[in-house]
């Protein structure tokens, strides 16, 4: 049986990217990994590590964007939660047995799997399955490295600032 073995990050909504990236530097004490946006998606965003955890914020500008109208809907806040799974293939199957709907859109990338599972199943909130084959994305360096990598190859994607941590 497949698992859930962490939480990998904790993403939110925001309608200011740069003053939630000043607070989360800046009050909060986080250091900024990397800035990317997606393009199809169209909104921009950034990982924070606060010591080994990590906070993703993203934002758009475009008033017909998911994250324009969730900040709209519910203000600043969680808009989903990263679990990193042990077997993502067979978790996926496992949820999909059990009726619950996923998108796996994300799953044919063989080094960066992921899936996602609507608010209903995740309590309120998007979860954002994570399976990837590359290593981790953690709130190391190399960790960064393989984050940047991914948003570096997809074509949905787009690297803003790359690696900002330093290499320890």
């Amino acid at each position: 049986m497949a698992k859930i073995t962490a939480i990998n990050h904790v993403a939110f909504a925001v309608k200011d990217l740069q003053d939630a990236l000043q607070n989360a530097t800046e009050v909060l004490g986080g250091e900024i990994m990397m800035e990317f946006e997606s393009i199809e998606d169209k909104y921009k965003g950034a990982c924070v590590k606060f010591g080994s955890s990590i906070m993703s914020y993203i934002s758009s500008d475009d008033p017909d964007s998911f994250i324009s109208k969730f900040v709209e809907k519910h203000g600043n806040g969680v808009q989903h939660l990263g679990l990193e799974i042990d077997d993502i293939e067979e978790y996926v199957r496992e949820l999909e047995a059990k009726g619950v709907r996923v998108d796996k859109t994300e799953m044919a990338d063989t080094d960066y799997q992921e899936a996602l599972v609507g608010p209903k199943t995740g309590n309120g909130v998007v979860l954002q399955l994570t399976g990837w084959k590359a290593g981790p994305f953690d709130a190391t360096y190399e960790g960064c490295e393989r984050l940047c990598g991914k948003y570096s190859q997809n074509p949905k994607l787009n690297l803003l600032a790359g690696n900002q941590l330093k290499k320890e």
